[in-house]
């Protein structure tokens, strides 16, 4: 019998007739660090390959330097890791010191986690959400955890997660919930569309621990969980304590959302399970079956006529039933089929059910029920609706749904009968039961007037907010808006539509260009040409041309979902290998070559001939396309005080970035 489980370490162990023999199951490791972090993550994801196994002794994987390291990785080229929290800091001057003092905070237990500084982002649909901006501290112990939490929960060696649950996972978005819908949702005939009011705000601390204690038999690593979730806030200086919710912004909130959430997932398949009927022999409704009777003895009657004007009243006759076919329940509905089927992003979740308008009522109200009294959560009063397939839309992830039309299609086609001169005239009905999609067009207006791209009505505005940048930095803001809508909504019916999206982001770049230079529309149109092209001059002397991404073709491909690598293909372990063998954190300052004292420096963007005027050694950062650099505390200190600005790459003592 072969048995195993996982040691102090974090290492598997296989026993073997009664003996325990370790065997990490892979090699890989850095030299510097000596931990092997990267063989004990690869045995912690194939051990909760199996969904029951229990984990025990995370704690520890928490001292290795090694974990920070990939941590970091992950972490250091996002722009908000250069947002200051509470106690100022940022990621600039990280270190491996840095590590090496949280990990002895972390042996101790010592370590707290501090109160984020709270802030408030603008909605789509003109409110506000609370964000939660943590130090540079806090956000690398966050990430740790996240990295141990994924291993367990949504292993590649076989998730724990419903494949139902697209929110916040590798190699799954939004595109990849659509193309789901769109591929498996025919025929429903019902939506019911969720939403949880204020989730990530009321998840029960309580309740979620006791969730996770079903796989983590650690008392250490969930009460770390705890002070992260209790940690609060500060908001106008005011201390403000969680008592319950995951913090949005925290990096560990997405997967405690995900695996509080699973719950609810499994809740509904059990509905599925007890409510899904393969249904009784199929049976013609009466009406279908009286018209198709007609339709017979017409045709019978038809065979037996030589008169032509007499054939000619029977074929329009048999011509009238076949159209009146096509408006008529086929098969009665008491020996249809039931199916239920569910997806779910983040607390946004849409149920399809081929089957009764008293059934969905019956699954929404057990579906809210079971939210209050297992979860502690409560259903959207205002944005929980019951829809009918065919004459209704859902409205999911930005995206309006339905399936069928009420009035299908119908399709007349003339051709001949086989071995016989008379002509047959052939009537079908198309989109039964289709699953079709569509982009909102009035809302992505409202989004846009909200930005002040345009009016209430649609009507284009000059941005002036971005009057005040180059010509080139303008183009590039409408283009990060432009390309946003036309490749989120690449697969939608009415794509031909975007259209009025892409005249009143066009009009409004060349209104708020004519702001800036001050003069008029008309001209800015004639000397840069409908799609807005601005010349850049380069360093190198070349010429870049910058133009507004205005498409060729709003041509609708229904197949086109933007859904990348499928989760299964992503191979992690080689990614955070090469997150390892690649850290500079390791490496000697790049500027003087000195190894001792060694930080990392830090930059929020690196703008790329875009236009933007780069001074001091941000400038040098762009040229080399970094956003991190080694260097030592004394250049460190150079570097802010403004005296390398106008250094030359070849002063650097790293041969490879003086090569670029």
């Amino acid at each position: 019998m072969v048995d195993s489980s996982i040691d102090t370490n974090g290492v598997m162990l296989v026993e073997r007739e009664g003996s325990q023999v370790c065997e990490p199951e892979d090699k890989l490791g850095s030299p510097e660090m000596g931990d092997n972090i990267l063989a004990r993550l690869e045995a912690l994801r194939k051990s909760n390959g199996n969904p029951n196994w229990v984990n025990r002794d995370l704690y520890r994987l928490l001292y290795k330097r090694g974990l920070f390291v990939i941590a970091y990785e992950r972490i250091k080229s996002s722009p908000g890791n250069m947002t200051p929290g509470t106690d100022n800091a940022t990621l600039d001057g990280f270190s491996l010191g840095t590590i090496d003092r949280i990990t002895e905070a972390l042996r101790t237990e010592s370590f707290q986690f501090s109160r984020a500084r709270r802030v408030k982002i603008p909605k789509a649909n003109g409110g506000s959400r609370p964000l939660g901006i943590a130090s540079p501290r806090d956000k690398l112990v966050q990430e740790a955890i996240r990295i141990i939490l994924e291993s367990i929960y949504d292993s590649p060696h076989g998730s724990s997660f419903s494949e139902f649950s697209f929110g916040f996972r590798a190699g799954r978005g939004t595109h990849t919930a659509l193309q789901h819908i769109s591929q498996n949702w025919s025929g429903t005939t019902w939506f019911v569309e969720g939403d949880i009011k204020g989730c990530f705000d009321n998840i029960d601390h309580h309740r979620l621990i006791e969730i996770l204690k079903k796989r983590i038999d650690d008392q250490r690593f969930l009460n770390l969980i705890w002070k992260a979730l209790t940690a609060g806030y500060l908001e106008f200086k005011v201390p403000v304590n969680n008592i319950v919710g995951t913090p949005q912004g925290s990096i560990i909130s997405p997967i405690l959302a995900n695996v509080y959430m699973h719950e609810l997932d499994v809740f509904v398949e059990n509905l599925r399970i007890e409510y899904e009927v393969s249904g009784a022999a199929k049976k013609y409704s009466p009406d279908y079956a009286d018209n198709q009777n007609a339709l017979r003895r017409l045709r019978r009657k038809l065979e037996k006529t030589t008169n032509d004007e007499m054939r000619s009243d029977i074929l329009n006759e048999i011509q009238v039933l076949k159209v009146r076919a096509t408006t008529l329940q086929v098969f009665d509905a008491a020996c249809l089929p039931t199916r239920i089927k569910y997806v779910r992003y983040a607390d946004d979740w849409l149920i399809s059910i081929s089957g009764t308008n008293a059934l969905a009522k019956t699954i929404r109200d057990r579906v809210g029920k079971f939210l209050s009294s297992d979860l502690k959560l409560e259903l959207s009063k205002e944005k929980t609706h019951i829809r009918h397939a065919k004459t209704e839309e859902a409205f999911f992830l930005g995206t309006r749904i339905s399936c069928g039309s009420k009035n299908p299609r119908i399709l007349t086609f003339s051709r001949k009968a086989a071995g016989k001169d008379d002509i047959l005239h052939v009537t079908k009905r198309t989109t039964v039961g289709t699953v079709k999609m569509y982009a909102p067009i009035d809302r992505i207006v409202k989004r846009l007037a909200n930005k002040g791209m345009c009016d209430g009505d649609g009507h284009p505005l000059s941005l002036r907010a971005l009057a005040v940048l180059e010509d080139a930095r303008i183009i590039e803001e409408y283009n990060a808006v432009l390309r946003g809508y036309l490749n989120y909504y690449s697969f939608v019916a009415n794509r031909t539509r975007l259209r009025r999206i892409a005249y009143i982001v066009q009009f409004s770049a060349a209104k708020t260009l004519a702001h800036r230079h001050r003069t008029s529309m008309r001209r800015i149109f004639r000397k840069f040409g409908h799609r807005l092209t601005i010349p850049v001059d380069l360093a190198s002397g070349e010429i870049k041309l910058v133009s507004l991404a205005y498409p060729t073709s709003f041509a609708c491909n229904k197949k086109a979902f933007l859904t990348g690598a499928p989760p299964d293909s992503l191979d992690v372990i080689k990614v955070q290998t090469k997150w390892r063998t690649r850290s500079k954190l390791m490496s000697p300052c790049c500027i003087c070559g000195e190894e001792e004292g060694v930080v990392m420096h830090h930059v929020r963007h690196v703008r790329k001939n875009g236009g933007a005027v780069l001074k001091g050694f941000d400038k040098i950062m762009s040229n080399i396309n970094r956003k991190q650099l080694p260097v030592c505390l004394d250049c460190h200190e150079e570097i802010h005080s403004g005296r390398y600005d106008g250094k030359s790459l070849s002063d650097f003592a790293d041969p490879h970035l003086a090569a670029r």
